[in-house]
């Protein structure tokens, strides 16, 4: 009978690890999945799509061009306060958000723009990810956007 029992629990404990393994987890491109368009000559518009279950934080956002300059006074939405195990009270994100970052006459005068944006989020299962940079590319002509890998 005792064997039985411990038999069971280990099942069952196996069973919730298996739950939190990172396997179950999306992968951060398609947890928090990135776009961008100009919304006039001057300034993008990018937008991340957060899947059910996740969220990112309000202040771990960084805009760079391709050459590497800061792009500095990005127009971020206020977020939820959330009491956060990892970071205290923090302001997140759920679903989507749309951020407006101003750009230099530099890349307005090449009538196209590269960003650098990092980001960074969790998952409500307790999994916070590193922080992610990905690569988008605004046409500033048309209004095009491209994702780069």
């Amino acid at each position: 009978m005792r064997g039985c029992f411990i038999a069971v629990t280990l099942g069952l404990l196996s069973q919730c690890a298996a739950a939190q393994q990172p396997a179950d987890l999306l992968d951060p491109r398609d947890a928090f999945r990135l776009s961008a368009r100009a919304i006039d000559a001057r300034t993008a518009e990018v937008e991340f799509r957060i899947a059910q279950g996740y969220y990112l934080y309000r202040d771990r956002f960084r805009f760079e061009s391709d050459a590497g300059k800061l792009l500095a006074d990005a127009e971020l939405p206020a977020g939820k306060v959330k009491h956060d195990a990892f970071f205290g009270r923090s302001e997140t994100y759920r679903d989507r958000v749309r951020i407006r970052v101003p750009l230099s006459a530099a890349n307005v005068a090449k009538g196209r723009v590269k960003l650098k944006v990092t980001s960074q989020g969790c998952s409500d299962q307790g999994v916070c990810y590193i922080p992610q940079e990905q690569w988008v590319e605004v046409n500033l002509d048309y209004g095009a956007s491209r994702r780069f890998p």
